[in-house]
């Protein structure tokens, strides 16, 4: 019998490990004061690649806590603490636990953040609050979270530049109903990273700051760095096992909860899958080539003294 899937799963792969700039990462650790850092905790850790990001900022004895509901990924963290970071002066607990009982004290972290987490919740406003109450007075409070919808908008080729402006408005409202549908279910919102500066507004943090993300994540042949490489399997997994918007079922279920119509649904679907198998094929020709553009925002607040 398969095991369930783990959440986000398919995210977690080894090229998720170039979601980041390390140069930009130094940039933020710069504006938030990581070095006068002495705890920070990462919510919906995952495998805990943030924290450890952020810890070779942090003073020597500081502490990073990760926090996940995934069992499998809080034990692959704390082996990878152990085997990668075991050496260093920072010193690393992963708990098991939910975002909206986060299992810390008051007042814990000079930094709470989290990454694409926001996102994925039911009620991201209360989250906020659990993140808000382990950030000691005068701490940061840290969101990294997409505009998902933006790179329909984007385009990959020259000649897809001469689009069907009828074709690209049925897409977009397949997209749309989509995204509608997924919060109407409860299962959050993929385009939040827009309004946490109105959601920080809303629950009394202070000296608000938004940035965005200077990475892409391009493939342009050929493919012949390990993050393009990486990048490329990843992306042929996702076609291979029906994720990342390539699942009937869980689109459909999406698509009708956003009021669309499941004959207007199956058209959209059918187009899809012609432009899987191209996609496939171009991806194993090194012929695919893509900018990789996306909206990431970085939005920081401090909790009030």
């Amino acid at each position: 019998m398969q095991e369930d899937k783990q959440h986000s799963e398919e995210h977690l792969g080894p090229a998720r490990e170039y979601w980041w700039n390390e140069d930009y990462l130094e940039l933020l650790a710069q504006r938030l004061y990581i070095e006068y850092c002495g705890t920070l905790v990462d919510i919906g850790c995952g495998k805990g690649m943030m924290g450890f990001k952020f810890s070779k900022y942090m003073p020597d004895g500081g502490k990073v806590y990760g926090v996940d509901y995934e069992p499998g990924y809080i034990e692959e963290a704390r082996q990878r603490a152990q085997s990668q970071y075991s050496g260093n002066s920072i010193s690393y607990e992963f708990k098991v636990g939910n975002a909206t009982e986060i299992p810390l004290p008051d007042n814990t972290a000079d930094v709470t953040l989290c990454q694409t987490l926001l996102i994925h919740v039911k009620n991201p406003q209360r989250v906020i609050q659990e993140m808000i109450r382990v950030t000691k007075p005068g701490g940061w409070v840290l969101a990294l979270e997409p505009n998902n919808l933006v790179p329909n908008l984007m385009f990959d080729r020259y000649g897809e530049t001469d689009y069907n402006v009828e074709g690209m408005l049925d897409v977009l409202e397949v997209k749309l109903r989509i995204e509608k549908g997924k919060k109407q279910l409860g299962e959050g919102f993929n385009s939040l990273g827009d309004v946490i500066p109105d959601l920080f507004l809303k629950a009394g943090l202070k000296d608000i700051k938004v940035w965005i993300s200077d990475k892409a994540l391009s493939i342009i042949p050929p493919y012949d760095t390990q993050e393009k490489m990486l990048r490329v399997e990843q992306m042929l997994q996702w076609i291979e096992s029906e994720a990342m918007g390539y699942d009937y079922q869980d689109n459909l279920n999406y698509y009708m909860a956003g009021g669309g119509q499941q004959e207007k649904f199956d058209a959209y679907w059918q187009t899809l899958l012609y432009n899987k198998v191209t996609l496939k094929q171009k991806l194993q020709n090194e012929e695919y080539v893509s900018a990789g553009g996306s909206l990431v925002y970085i939005i920081a607040a401090q909790k009030p003294r």
